[in-house]
């Protein structure tokens, strides 16, 4: 496929991807009038976003694979990064409003069908995208032969396992807090 085309269709996601960094932008802009961690999740998407978006002029140029690869993965590794750093904010900001809540004598206000699988998204989307980097690096390393091939396929596959487990693990859990089983000290993100 030539360069050209993978510019084109970097330009295209980008300009869809308008959907989701033009609030992120927002976010950015309202500062302390949203919290710190949908703040941070809004670079990383601005991140993931920009890197797409200095993909297509550098795919033009002729820069060998392995740059654009490496701009790619650090792009991807920043955002990556940025969204665990936002999620880690975003349960302390949750531990937070659950001690108000218990100060003023209320229970745990519990969440939404819709709030679950978003939770549950959080987790496996990037194990999809992490897997995928794994991939390709491992096919990038080196000549292309079925063992490689399958090495990549089973690295991949493992990957979005430990993802997929760690999100299921985590709907458990929100589920025994929601019940009132979970143990003291525990969280639901």
């Amino acid at each position: 496929m030539s360069h050209a085309v993978l510019a084109l269709a970097a330009a295209v996601s980008c300009a869809g991807g308008c959907v989701w960094s033009l609030p992120a932008v927002a976010d950015i802009r309202a500062r302390d009038d949203r919290p710190l961690s949908r703040r941070i999740a809004a670079a990383g998407c601005l991140t993931g976003w920009g890197t797409v978006a200095l993909l297509a002029p550098l795919l033009l140029t002729p820069v060998p694979w392995s740059v654009i690869g490496a701009v790619a993965a650090t792009g991807a590794a920043t955002a990556t990064a940025l969204a665990a750093r936002s999620r880690v904010h975003r349960a302390r900001e949750l531990r937070e409003a659950e001690r108000h809540w218990a100060a003023w004598g209320y229970g745990i206000p519990g969440r939404s069908a819709s709030s679950r699988r978003r939770a549950f998204l959080v987790w496996l989307l990037p194990g999809l995208v992490v897997a995928t980097a794994v991939a390709v690096a491992i096919l990038w390393t080196g000549q292309a032969n079925p063992g490689r091939t399958a090495a990549a396929a089973l690295t991949a596959a493992g990957v979005v396992s430990l993802f997929l487990v760690l999100a299921i693990a985590d709907a458990a859990r929100g589920q025994a807090v929601r019940r009132g089983k979970a143990p003291t000290g525990s969280i639901r993100p």
